[in-house]
């Protein structure tokens, strides 16, 4: 067996304690048939006549690769003495332990060939024996039900681990994509910080120059309550950034193939990073257009205003709109309507999307789309609910106006 095959063999389960019980079973049985007085232990044959069909079991202790060698050497030892009924049937008891095993522990392909390299030499008990046909027939029946439960249990515990690797790996993509996200939003809210403070300092600069009392007041409101943004921004700017995360490799670089859907959005002239609230309804509504371009029928609703809603989530709200809409395309039924609603309430905005499934197969995803939502809707306190009912598709994103980062601002401190 190659290095390779072997790091794939499992070691035998219970430690220790299994080993011990091992040693304890060869000695009990070898004593067993030392004292049932049907051997000559006075003749070197007697002794080995004794201890031969148990030393496969004492192998197993040291392991089941070691165990399944010394089985076939036992077993053409066996043959090559004549396959006396009483060694053979000393011998079934190890032939249902170790093969047992050896289905069980080896992988798969290996297990196969012991299995049918152990069923395929049964006969030669016949030719060492003529009358050995009950015991060939008996010793083949006991290897393979003691091979079919081990390969059984191989099967699910196969299963078992690849369901535990893909759902290893879906958690750390999803920690990559969150923490993608969150670095994508620390570098957007950086520059949208430094916008502010330059729009501080240019209306500090023009009260400097104004004589009317109503208009310099007007000026101080208006720098009071950019300040106030440009604060709250700070403080998820401060938080992201007192994250520990890891950079990590684009998308494209870990083998995932372009996503066509997304690629078609990507396509559209947007206003901008740093949206306005006008630019980000054009948008909005550029995002409509690609899909109509696409063959839907796209029905756009924009209520409230848009110019309530902070810098830092008209562009939080700008990225989710796209990914909605790569979603749609790549799930969504083309001959079925999709809306997609913006509504600007008292305390919160809220970004929907809804659309009917398509029944065929639908366009490879790298499933990355959700959990950026989810990472923009932890970062500024809001609530994201996706999911089918009934045949369509529904997407809700409803983050807070004030846009507080509610579950990570312990420690950073308020002006």
């Amino acid at each position: 067996m190659t290095e390779r095959g072997t790091a794939q063999v499992r070691r035998l389960p219970g430690g220790w304690v299994a080993r011990a019980l091992l040693v304890l079973a060869f000695v009990g049985l070898v004593a067993l048939d030392a004292t049932g007085g049907t051997l000559q232990l006075t003749s070197l044959r007697g002794v080995v006549e004794l201890l031969l069909p148990y030393v496969p079991v004492l192998a197993l202790a040291v392991g089941i690769v070691p165990a399944t060698a010394t089985w076939f050497v036992a077993y053409a030892a066996i043959l090559a003495l004549g396959a006396d009924s009483l060694l053979v049937s000393a011998f079934a008891f190890p032939t249902i332990i170790v093969l047992g095993f050896a289905a069980y522990l080896l992988p798969w392909v290996p297990a196969l060939v012991v299995t049918a390299s152990a069923v395929a030499t049964m006969p030669l008990v016949l030719v060492a024996n003529p009358q050995g046909t009950v015991l060939a027939v008996g010793l083949a029946v006991l290897t393979l039900l003691a091979a079919t439960a081990g390969l059984t249990v191989n099967f699910f515990r196969l299963r078992s681990e690849r369901s535990e690797t893909q759902v290893r790996e879906l958690e750390e993509r999803q920690a990559r994509i969150r923490n993608e996200e969150r670095t994508r939003l620390a570098h957007e809210l950086h520059d949208i910080v430094a916008h502010d403070v330059t729009v501080i300092a240019m209306q500090a600069r023009r009260a400097e120059f104004v004589d009317d009392p109503a208009t310099t007041a007007a000026i101080l409101d208006n720098i009071g309550r950019s300040a106030q943004q440009a604060l709250q921004n700070l403080r998820s700017l401060v938080v992201l950034l007192k994250e520990d995360v890891t950079a990590a490799t684009a998308e494209a670089a870990d083998g995932t193939p372009p996503d066509p859907a997304a690629s078609v959005v990507e396509a559209l002239e947007m206003s901008g990073e740093t949206t306005t609230a006008a630019a980000f309804v054009r948008d909005f509504h550029g995002v409509g257009d690609a899909l109509e371009r696409a063959g839907f029928t796209a029905h756009l609703t924009t209520t409230g205003a848009v110019s309530r809603v902070p810098t830092s989530l008209r562009q939080a709200l700008r990225r989710t709109v796209r990914e909605l809409a790569t979603n749609i395309l790549k799930h969504g039924d083309a001959t079925r309507p999709v809306e997609l609603r913006l509504t600007v309430g008292a305390d919160a905005v809220t970004l929907a999307s809804t659309n009917v499934v398509a029944t065929g197969a639908p366009i490879s995803s790298s499933r990355t789309g959700l959990e950026a939502m989810r990472a923009r809707c932890e970062v500024f306190g809001g609530e994201l609910a996706a999911g089918a009912d009934d045949g369509r598709w529904c997407t809700t994103m409803t983050i807070p106006l004030d846009a507080r980062v509610r579950h990570t601002t312990e420690g950073v401190p308020n002006a």
